[in-house]
């Protein structure tokens, strides 16, 4: 489906955008720069994240009424009599699609979670980077 190949997409930029950020962190001298850039993602993340929550809510809605529906269809007006354990399968077989969308996007929401975890980290580690340098040039370290 076309939701999949733009989350990978997605994903793939974002994990090529997180590589670069943490090998630029290496560098004392780009320390500031990169941590304006992980506060300037991190907020990118969390209003994306908000609109896939939404996304999601109606996802989840449209799933309900769905079941709900289709629940009404199998007990009250088709011909056959299905037993409740019939009836959830054939359910579950009717709202394939939308369960499919449900789930792809709780993978993205996931990942995007765990992309702004990571850039958290990210900006801990940035902390103590440079109170680790400080500390190294106020000779905190003797090298004989």
């Amino acid at each position: 489906p076309e939701y999949e190949q733009k989350f990978v997409s997605e994903r793939e930029t974002w994990k090529e955008e997180i590589r670069v950020l943490s090998i630029r962190m290496k560098n004392i001298r780009e320390l500031g720069e990169v941590q304006v850039e992980l506060y300037s993602k991190r907020q990118a993340l969390l209003e994306y994240s908000g609109k896939l929550g939404q996304i999601m809510t109606k996802l989840n809605s449209k799933y309900r009424q769905g079941k709900t529906g289709r629940m009404r269809y199998y007990s009250e007006q088709h011909q056959y009599k299905y037993g409740t354990n019939e009836k959830t399968t054939l359910i579950e077989g009717d709202l394939s699609e939308i369960k499919e969308r449900v789930d792809l996007m709780n993978n993205q929401i996931t990942f995007i979670n765990e992309t702004m975890k990571t850039i958290d980290h990210m900006l801990y580690g940035i902390r103590h980077r440079i109170l680790l340098e400080d500390y190294m040039r106020s000779g905190g370290i003797r090298r004989d």
